[in-house]
């Protein structure tokens, strides 16, 4: 899983059948120092996540499984929003201790 900020949306009007009824959202993944890394993911949102939020996403068959529990493999994501963050506490002292 990993930490994003929702930085956009996106609309498809054409899709495969199994992406209806499916929220896309661009996300810019975060450090833990909260900045920002390079690329912006695509992922699915069933949760309601707004602009500047910040969100956990999972990848994978985890993202699946999020959104269809039933049947995660008949889903063709890779991402997917799974909790939108209320509140984010980072202990500074314990990051530098990792570097």
């Amino acid at each position: 899983m990993f930490l994003a900020k929702v930085v956009g949306s996106v609309w498809a009007t054409k899709k495969t059948d199994n992406l209806n009824n499916l929220k896309f959202l661009i996300v810019h993944p975060v450090n833990l120092k909260k900045e920002p890394q390079t690329d912006v993911v695509i992922v699915a949102d069933v949760l309601g996540a707004g602009m500047g939020e910040t969100v956990i996403c999972a990848y994978g068959h985890a993202a699946r499984k999020a959104i269809q529990p039933d049947h995660p493999a008949g889903l063709s994501i890779e991402a997917a929003v799974v909790a939108i963050v209320d509140k984010l506490d980072v202990d500074e002292s314990q990051l530098k201790k990792m570097e």
